[in-house]
């Protein structure tokens, strides 16, 4: 099953690229009147939909939707039998044999699936339903997947490669993102309509001779941002491991730059375009001191473990455990060290890692750290408190780029990346985003109204349902 989300996801994810590279040189074959490429843009996201709605009902057909099964009843079950137990918070933490009921046999149902060979052509990893688990006689069927594209290059113990990582979070936000996407393509042919022209005039920007501004319809071009827009989207939710995220997170920035700047002849939208663009990257920087921590504290970019593989002189080599499973483990949880200093690294196994004779550890407030510089970049692309203010201007570009940035993708992005890296948050990074949304919450709301107003008001809408108001020349 693994190959085949893999395969479906990757078309979904390629196909607006491809779109993008025909319609960027659409004046090679066609010309500015054409719809040609609107149409092109439309089909590469809708199989793209297809696609991505395809593989998550093979998922979920081939795992019993565990995971809606664990989110809504598998905590009230937890509860309800550790109910009467005083020792369940902390037996938890340790070994199944303090427990004196039945979830001695559901404990190691991840462990269970982290053990289990890979899938015949791709590196794959899973967590195992425990109801499955819990009967040997049933075969348990992998909930995660996780493999390699291509290694660029290897420096040490770092693998630099085009990863991809395939759970519940991937397969529903590549189908509420093509969704949505494909929504706002259609809508998009019939509100640019006034783009297919050799001389668009845009009444918005004004001459020094007191004239309106002339130049050729951008269709096309518009289309293709999309495209491409779409196919960053889909690269950053596909990605496997923390540096792929990253070169995608940045060329989503970029896209949105393009398409909230398309009118970039208008004085508004080029200062939105500057402004969203730089507010971004502020939070980026933060991004960007995770990693760091990241690579320098755990030594791997990957989120799924790699099993180990023959080296050449015929001794196994080790396993390269992932990010999630060395932070969290097999069950979920940290293991910080008796002082509470330090976060000892885990191999996915139930056992801890160890260089040499000592445990390794990372220092919890490095880890700390490291969260709140991730949340860093979710807070520039979710548009929250302080940098929230980019958002408004955003609304400068076009209604179909307005309804791509705010709802579907871009912003989302920011809601995708914190729940990507939810195992790597500690309770204050988590306390702390808390924080972060009640504050924006608090902000005074009349100013997106009021922005999103002027907006409307100083582009351009539909034609038959702008009011023609009678004016007196000067």
């Amino acid at each position: 099953m693994g190959e085949t989300l893999r395969n479906l996801l990757t078309l979904a994810w390629l196909l607006p690229l491809a779109g993008f590279l025909v319609e960027i040189y659409a004046l090679c074959w066609t010309h500015r009147l054409s719809k040609a490429p609107a149409y092109l843009a439309v089909g590469c996201i809708a199989i793209g939909f297809l696609c991505s709605f395809v593989a998550l009902i093979t998922w979920g057909v081939n795992t019993h939707w565990v995971a809606l099964e664990d989110s809504h009843h598998g905590a009230a079950h937890h509860a309800e039998e550790h109910a009467d137990d005083p020792h369940a918070a902390a037996g938890h933490e340790h070994d199944a044999d303090k427990h004196g009921h039945d979830h001695a046999a559901e404990a190691p149902a991840d462990a269970l699936a982290a053990t289990a060979p890979p899938a015949e052509g791709a590196t794959e990893h899973a967590a195992v339903h425990a109801e499955e688990a819990a009967h040997p006689e049933a075969e348990a069927t992998p909930a995660k997947f996780g493999g390699t594209f291509y290694t660029l290059g290897t420096f040490g113990p770092l693998s630099i490669s085009l990863d991809w990582y395939i759970d519940s979070l991937t397969l529903v936000m590549f189908t509420m993102v093509t969704f949505i996407a494909t929504c706002i393509h259609v809508f998009a042919i019939g509100y640019m309509h006034d783009e297919l022209t050799e001389d668009y005039v845009d009444h918005e920007v004004h001459m020094p001779d007191h004239s309106h501004f002339h130049r050729p319809g951008r269709f096309h071009r518009f289309f293709a941002f999309l495209s491409l827009f779409c196919f960053s989207m889909l690269g950053l939710v596909l990605a496997g491991n923390i540096f792929q995220v990253f070169i995608f997170w940045e060329l989503v920035g970029l896209c949105s730059y393009l398409l909230i700047g398309f009118y970039v002849e208008r004085k508004s939208a080029s200062t939105a375009a500057n402004k969203a663009f730089i507010m971004n990257r502020v939070g980026d920087f933060g991004f960007l001191i995770g990693l760091m921590i990241v690579w320098t504290s755990l030594g791997t970019f990957r989120f799924f473990d790699v099993p180990a593989v023959e080296s050449v002189d015929g001794h196994p080599g080790k396993d390269q455990v992932g990010l999630f499973h060395m932070i969290r483990g097999d069950v979920g949880e940290l293991h910080v060290s008796e002082n509470g200093q330090e976060v000892y690294l885990q191999d996915g196994h139930g056992g801890l890692l160890k260089e040499g004779d000592d445990l390794r550890a990372i220092p919890y407030w490095l880890l700390v750290a490291a969260g709140l510089g991730i949340f860093g970049g979710c807070i520039g692309k979710s548009a929250q408190f302080p940098l929230q203010t980019w958002l408004p201007d955003a609304m400068e570009g076009p209604t179909p780029v307005s309804a791509l940035v705010h709802s579907a993708t871009m912003v989302a992005a920011g809601v995708y990346l914190a729940g990507r890296f939810y195992p790597m948050f500690t309770p204050e990074v988590l306390l702390t985003i808390a924080y972060i949304g009640c504050i924006t919450l608090s902000i005074p709301q009349s100013v997106i109204p009021r922005r999103i107003k002027g907006a409307t008001e100083a582009g351009k809408s539909i034609p038959c349902a702008r009011p023609q108001a009678a004016t007196t020349p000067p």
